[in-house]
């Protein structure tokens, strides 16, 4: 049974209109309910695919019956979102809506991995000042390449398990900046997976690590 034919069989039953696909898909609206599982567990309803992290609720504007589903299926099947005052958008503006809210998902999850991390490293090691680190991450979202080079060797010390990816870094200061170019190469390594594609060619152009 393909993708299109288990939507309808999931969406009609719960549309005004019985018959046509297309047409009850424009009495669904996505408003800005949006849910992280933690993990990929659920599956989407209305095209059945599994493994759904994310998810997004779509409500029937007219009988208000809801359903949950993955970012996706809003962008493909082109289900209209509606803006903070309640404004119903056009196609391109409801797909930027749906991927501006998926990324706040992704981010937020992100985040929590990363507080989490750094509670695991105070358990470790008392003398960590755990709140200044967070405070900074809150504040700037991101740490100097000093801070997160000495974050990692803590981690490593430790064995703590830690994704590098979730760490952001920030190199927007002169003294930032002079951090990188002070760096020794194998810690400036150890900095490579938290940084952007933007951060690695500056590190390229500006100092004399070669990765």
């Amino acid at each position: 049974m393909s993708w299109a034919h288990k939507s309808a069989e999931n969406l009609l039953p719960l549309s005004i209109e019985k018959r046509n696909l297309a047409t009850a898909l424009r009495e669904w609206l996505y408003t800005g309910d949006m849910y992280d599982l933690g993990s990929p567990e659920e599956t989407c309803e209305l095209c059945e695919h599994p493994d759904i992290r994310y998810q997004f609720k779509i409500i029937n504007r007219h009988n208000g019956n809801e359903m949950l589903v993955g970012s996706e299926c809003i962008n493909k099947f082109g289900i209209s979102a509606t803006d903070e005052l309640g404004n119903i958008l056009n196609r391109d503006e409801s797909r930027r809506r749906v991927n501006r809210d998926r990324r706040y998902l992704v981010n937020e999850a992100r985040k929590r991995r990363l507080i989490n991390t750094l509670v695991a490293l105070s358990a470790r090691e008392e003398q960590f000042d755990i709140n200044s680190f967070i405070s900074y991450v809150v504040d700037r979202d991101a740490f100097t390449p000093n801070q997160l080079a000495l974050l990692f060797w803590r981690l490593d010390h430790h064995r703590i398990e830690y994704s590098p990816s979730d760490f952001k870094l920030t190199i927007r200061r002169d003294r930032e900046k002079a951090q990188l170019r002070q760096m020794e190469g194998r810690k400036i390594q150890k900095l490579w997976r938290a940084m952007s594609s933007s951060q690695r060619k500056w590190v390229q152009e500006h100092t004399t690590y070669a990765p």
